[in-house]
């Protein structure tokens, strides 16, 4: 029998009685190793509890209170994951809305970023750097900006 979610299935009774949840990953691991961290996340919960796979509570407002403007906020998003609504909610809450940039990195776009940065280093503005994964090759530059 094959099943779409077969991380969902029960094992059989012999097997579900008698294996441990790290035996059941295993298990999982030799016959659907695709699914993987959907049996990694149950065996989590199932040892030490929920608290240990939920996200947190995304609060933009609480992050840009504990930073500076030499200490910026950094994003690694899920894939589908896009706070930008939020920020622009944020940006317009805090009178930032005139003095935010938002740059899609990707092919050339890299020189672009460096000089909105470097305004909104000067100025006290907002940079939003999108799709830095398009932009690998700059990324060692963008670290040198950031520890100038």
């Amino acid at each position: 029998m094959r099943k779409d979610e077969p991380h969902l299935v029960e094992m059989p009774a012999i097997y579900e009685d008698r294996l441990t949840n790290f035996q059941k990953c295993m298990v999982l691991k030799v016959l659907r190793s695709g699914k993987m961290i959907y049996a990694v996340k149950k065996f989590v919960k199932a040892e030490l509890g929920p608290t240990y796979i939920e996200s947190p509570p995304f609060d933009l407002e609480g992050t840009l209170a504990d930073s500076n403007n030499v200490t910026p906020i950094i994003f690694v998003l899920s894939p589908g994951a896009d706070p930008i609504d939020y920020l622009n909610q944020l940006a317009e809450k805090k009178g930032m809305k005139d003095k935010m940039k938002a740059i899609s990195l990707g092919q050339g776009q890299g020189v672009i970023a460096q000089r909105h940065i470097q305004e909104g280093q000067a100025s006290g503005g907002w940079v939003c750097l999108q799709n830095c994964h398009l932009s690998a090759s700059w990324m060692p530059e963008l670290e040198r900006i950031q520890e100038m």
